[in-house]
């Protein structure tokens, strides 16, 4: 067997161990996490990436828009449960169907995406998926995975040379880092789902927005396993099985919504 190649191997396998067997535990999944960052440095990362895309993104002055993401923003907020968040939500202008939420509480919907959504069930449902990646910060995990890859490559460098940086940067991110983004995506969909049940959503309405937004981005098993985001068979399915646990929060919920205001 070439030792170089069983090098790599070993150094994927000592990466992957570390990566199963993480400092932190995500909520309500159970989770183990990789962490090198404390959670004081997420939000100011937050902090400082919300100042510099407010230079750079424009904000819709659509009337509709901003008063739905005000609106369900704040209850989903409520039962987050993080009253050290500055929790704020706008709308900007893009033609990508697209959202995100920065560490610290600072949500973002592209305007494009509310011509996917039909009321407020299922705006809670993009926004609770979003703000549950950072409430088990989701983008620090992924940073603290980086940095153990950029040290395994060091390693890999060291012990075999540098001309086969490039075959243990390929075998590690098909082995390790995109996996593991696909697993973040399904865990901020279980999330997500609960977190809009809490709030008095539908979380039936998860469904109905997720089977929308397969058939616009719907990718095959092979395109699944190269990208970073999971099928969207499989998404609604899992979604399927946990929407029995889901309806158990929403009779639980203070405030029943239903679907919301209908657009």
């Amino acid at each position: 067997m070439d030792i170089r190649a069983t090098a790599i191997g070993l150094v994927c396998t000592a990466l992957a161990a570390v990566l199963l067997n993480g400092c932190t535990t995500v909520p309500v999944t159970g989770r183990s996490q990789l962490m090198f960052y404390g959670e004081k440095s997420d939000i100011e990362l937050g902090e400082e990436s919300w100042k510099e895309i407010q230079k750079q993104e424009k904000r819709s002055s659509d009337a509709g828009y901003n008063q739905a993401l005000n609106r369900i923003g704040p209850n989903l907020a409520k039962v987050a449960e993080r009253p050290d968040y500055k929790w704020e939500f706008v709308v900007f202008d893009s033609k990508e169907p697209n959202a995100f939420c920065l560490p610290g509480g600072k949500v973002a919907v592209y305007s494009a995406l509310f011509e996917l959504v039909d009321n407020d069930a299922e705006l809670a449902t993009v926004v609770g998926h979003e703000v549950s990646h950072a409430l088990a910060r989701h983008g620090v995990e992924r940073m603290s995975q980086g940095t153990l890859q950029s040290l395994g490559g060091a390693l890999v460098t060291a012990a075999v040379g540098s001309e086969w940086d490039s075959a243990y940067q390929a075998t590690s991110n098909l082995a390790l880092m995109l996996p593991y983004s696909r697993t973040q995506e399904y865990e901020a969909d279980q999330l997500g789902l609960i977190l809009m049940a809490k709030a008095g959503y539908d979380p039936a309405a998860a469904l109905t927005f997720w089977d929308k937004f397969r058939k616009l981005s719907q990718t095959g098993t092979v395109a699944e396993f190269l990208s970073t985001h999971p099928d969207g068979d499989k998404r609604l399915e899992r979604l399927k099985q946990q929407l029995p646990a889901a309806r158990q929060y929403y009779e639980k919920a203070a405030v029943k919504r239903g679907l919301g205001t209908v657009y």
